[in-house]
């Protein structure tokens, strides 16, 4: 997933997956670093993983702690355009584009 941000601008990405599943990512800002915010939401439960100001990049597994949608909230704090690249990979069931 590629995707560039203008400043000030934001997205989320988000992926579907059951309890206890586990997915690997990583992701780089290029153009400058970025903040995120790494959290899921789903049957009537929330929850922050972490959270990230100035960030170039980062890569990791996300190990969903109930059923639902968990994933990335990333916001562009620069002067400038950034391109966010997204890769992700294991036990989801798909990745989706939230706002």
């Amino acid at each position: 997933m590629r995707v560039v941000l203008g400043p000030g601008e934001g997205t989320e990405y988000k992926l579907t997956m059951n309890e206890g599943a586990v997915a690997r990512y990583s992701w780089v800002s290029e153009g400058g670093p970025i903040n995120y915010d790494t959290h899921g939401d789903g049957s009537g439960q929330s929850i922050s993983y972490e959270k990230g100001r100035g960030v170039p990049e980062d890569e990791g597994e996300l190990e969903a702690a109930f059923t639902g949608n968990h994933g990335w909230f990333f916001r562009n704090r620069n002067d400038n355009d950034i391109t966010l690249v997204l890769r992700t990979d294991g036990d989801y069931g798909e990745l989706k584009k939230a706002m």
